[in-house]
């Protein structure tokens, strides 16, 4: 569940200001102070058009049934009701009518302070992918955002009036983030990426977080025993987190067209281990891949790989690197040093 925060200075002069325009539509004088506060900044135009957007979807909920309900314990009672204009006898005057906004104004205001905290992190639309290991996908979002799921992967989108999120559970995905109003969090394992309109790529496998931006820039933050500092990713930077404790095992610039680059069936390894390796490849193959020893788990390797083609890049291994290969009768493939 998604915290609320608490609101702002700007946040409640403004929503001040909204309950105010509403219960005094004819004050002149408090137009023009609005237009004077409205100026003074673009963050107080910006937030009052912001809460003017949240209205405008809450009015557009659907309202309930105001018909009273008669509990079971109630029965109709019949009532004398006296004539207008003239009391009756010993009954005390009723009380002049105040207007409806001095009635409820102090309580609509609290309910928008409430509802425009609250609501604006409701979900509004949500999208989930399971990739088989023979199957991408493609999405386009209604800000504009595209997402380009590899094969296993798994991800789930959802949005409301506040914010975009996109968390990714294992697999592979392409960004394309569109510009909007609501800032993009998109959430791997224990890390947190902040898009700054960007193309960016997020890799997630069993031991290892890999981001790499194309273009634009991402601000990269995880939670860890080890993790480092906050990172401003920008074109062609890379990182490579350990999932067990995030702590920082590489960074490096790369040419930005290598990112996303499994769109056209290769991908590009820049001194990866052979654990990192098949951790990828398990994507695309249902059986599995399994380590005798733990040295040919260490061994690196970097180079272009034809993903449209598994099971090749496992051949070609022992003609790389002191490895065999062997196959199971369950389809599994295990990789030895030699």
């Amino acid at each position: 569940m998604t915290r609320s925060l608490p609101l702002s200075a700007v946040e409640e002069a403004a929503s001040a200001w909204f309950m105010r325009r509403r219960e005094r539509a004819s004050d002149a004088g408090a137009e023009q102070a609005f237009q004077a506060w409205l100026q003074a900044s673009s963050a107080h135009r910006r937030e009052y058009e912001r809460l003017e957007l949240v209205w405008e979807d809450m009015a557009a909920l659907p309202r309930p049934d105001s018909a009273p309900t008669r509990t079971h314990d109630q029965t109709p009672m019949h009532t004398h009701v006296p004539p207008r204009g003239r009391p009756q006898p010993g009954a005390m005057p009723a009380p002049a009518r105040r207007p409806a906004f001095q009635r409820w104004g102090g309580a609509l205001a609290a309910m928008l302070l409430v509802a425009a905290a609250v609501y604006q992190y409701m979900p509004v639309s949500y999208e989930s992918v399971a990739n088989a290991s023979t199957q991408t996908r493609n999405l386009d979002l209604p800000d504009g955002t595209r997402l380009h799921a590899n094969v296993g992967t798994r991800v789930s989108v959802r949005y409301t009036l506040a914010e975009r999120h996109i968390r990714v559970d294992g697999g592979e995905v392409y960004i394309d983030a569109a510009p909007d109003r609501r800032p993009l969090i998109v959430a791997a394992g224990d890390a947190e990426l902040r898009d700054i309109g960007t193309e960016f790529n997020v890799l997630l496998l069993p031991d290892v977080l890999q981001v790499g931006v194309r273009s634009g820039e991402v601000r990269l933050g995880a939670k860890g025993e080890n993790a480092p500092p906050t990172q401003t990713l920008r074109a062609g930077d890379t990182v490579l987190l350990s999932r067990a404790d995030a702590r920082l095992l590489r960074r490096q610039q790369v040419p930005a067209s290598e990112i996303g680059a499994w769109q056209g069936g290769v991908a590009v390894m820049h001194d990866a281990t052979l654990q990192q390796l098949a951790g990828y490849l398990a994507l695309y193959r249902d059986t599995p891949l399994r380590f005798a020893d733990e040295r040919a788990r260490g061994l690196r390797l970097s180079g272009t790989l034809d993903l449209r083609q598994p099971d090749a890049v496992l051949d070609m291994l022992p003609g790389l690197l002191p490895v065999t290969v062997s196959r199971r009768s369950d389809g599994a493939a295990v990789i030895s040093s030699r």
